[in-house]
């Protein structure tokens, strides 16, 4: 997954209605309604919730009639995870930063602009 794709499913699932709505998605598939009356919220306020969620992918909707029933899309929370870890396995050099204990050029411009 690349990291742009990541930002979306990140931001997507910075906030805690989001985040509950998906748990809840991943045991079943729900409408609106039900997610509504499960978390306390108004259905108006889900189903914006919800098209953030299906815009960065997490989640996908079904259509039985009139009704849309939504579920989380294990596959890009798969995917999330295999990029997580790829980050987590890369490897470490053990080099330390070159300016390791001397201030960077931007730090002597703030140093300087404070006491100057």
């Amino acid at each position: 997954m690349e990291s742009v794709e990541m930002v979306k499913v990140f931001r997507a699932l910075s906030c805690k209605k989001r985040m509950a709505i998906v748990e809840l998605l991943l045991q079943q598939e729900l409408c609106v309604g039900t997610l509504a009356a499960k978390l306390g919220a108004s259905q108006s306020s889900v189903s914006q919730h919800l098209r953030v969620l299906r815009d960065s992918g997490l989640v996908t909707d079904n259509r039985y009639g009139y009704h849309i029933h939504y579920t989380a899309n294990r596959e890009i929370l798969g995917q999330m995870i295999g990029g997580l870890s790829g980050m987590m396995n890369t490897m470490n050099t053990g080099a330390e930063c070159p300016r390791k204990g001397i201030l960077c050029a931007e730090d002597t411009k703030v140093q300087k602009a404070k006491t100057g």
